[in-house]
């Protein structure tokens, strides 16, 4: 099946997988070679970035970055052994620790993943990083939130920001892994870029017009999600009256990702009450 390619700028190009929850990888072509930001889950549709690279390239692919150690942003990383490989240190550490073994589940069930094998990041930072080639500058951050290891990486010269998933239709925040107000500092930093676009870790690509408000309607998801679980709590409600609270009453669409907001939404809620129910249990035992 083939991907979706969208030129985003002069010399940036964003691809977007048909067959996982519409995952984005990004190429940045320079005049002494190529950066690759992720890449798709599938390794036929992780090669359908290598020809057109060939094609935009010539030059090849000289760098690639994994925004984070989800299977589905890291798993193309070995068709391209040539690229040096960049990423945050808790990146290498979950992939060391994770990555393997989820492989091994996931080949049980999808035939294509046996040619796919997990490569470690050689190049690792633990604050940021900065690559420079030809005539393009690409700066990488940490931005954690809905995991300890996600970065997101700016093209200064194309004012295209590459944010994983820190932005996606919905946060995501159903992982034991995330940190909510680390989350919403991650959110803040992005006003400080002069953005035209933000691509986002899966769906929509944000334009100039929607960079900012899709910023504070992130934060504000988060800050009404929480206030919705503390309210309900404190009023002894159950799960069935947490989940009757769906994605529309937070001013979002179910349309995006062919309908995955809605379950991201509900496993939010679900994550948040949990946690929030076995912090009270924890407070009333006696100390």
């Amino acid at each position: 099946m083939a991907i979706t390619r969208t030129r985003v700028a002069d010399d940036t190009w964003v691809f977007t997988s048909a067959l996982y929850a519409e995952v984005n990888a990004g190429l940045v072509v320079s005049s002494e070679g190529g950066i690759l930001i992720d890449t798709l889950p599938f390794p036929s549709e992780t090669r359908q970035i290598i020809d057109f690279a060939a094609q935009v390239c010539p030059a090849g692919v000289r760098y690639l970055v994994n925004t984070i150690s989800h299977a589905d942003h890291v798993y193309g990383s070995c068709l391209f052994p040539e690229a040096e490989l960049i990423a945050h240190e808790s990146t290498r550490d979950l992939l060391v620790r994770y990555g393997r073994r989820a492989l091994e589940e996931a080949r049980e069930h999808t035939a294509e993943l046996l040619r796919v094998e997990i490569r470690l990041p050689k190049i690792i930072f633990n604050e940021g990083s900065v690559i420079r080639l030809g005539d393009k500058t690409v700066h990488i951050m940490h931005a954690p939130g809905p995991g300890p290891d996600v970065c997101v990486v700016h093209v200064r010269e194309e004012k295209v920001l590459f944010a994983s998933d820190l932005m996606m239709p919905v946060p995501v925040i159903a992982s034991p892994l995330a940190d909510i107000e680390k989350f919403k500092q991650s959110l803040y930093s992005l006003h400080e870029f002069n953005l035209e676009t933000i691509v986002q870790g899966h769906g929509d690509i944000l334009l100039r017009g929607e960079v900012t408000p899709s910023i504070e309607e992130s934060i504000q998801y988060l800050n009404d999600v929480e206030a919705l679980v503390e309210r309900l709590l404190s009023k002894g409600a159950t799960k069935r009256e947490l989940l009757s609270h769906d994605i529309e009453e937070f001013g979002r669409t179910r349309i995006p990702l062919g309908g995955l907001v809605q379950n991201f939404h509900q496993a939010n809620l679900l994550f948040l009450w949990e946690k929030a129910k076995a912090a009270q249990k924890q407070e009333r035992q006696p100390a």
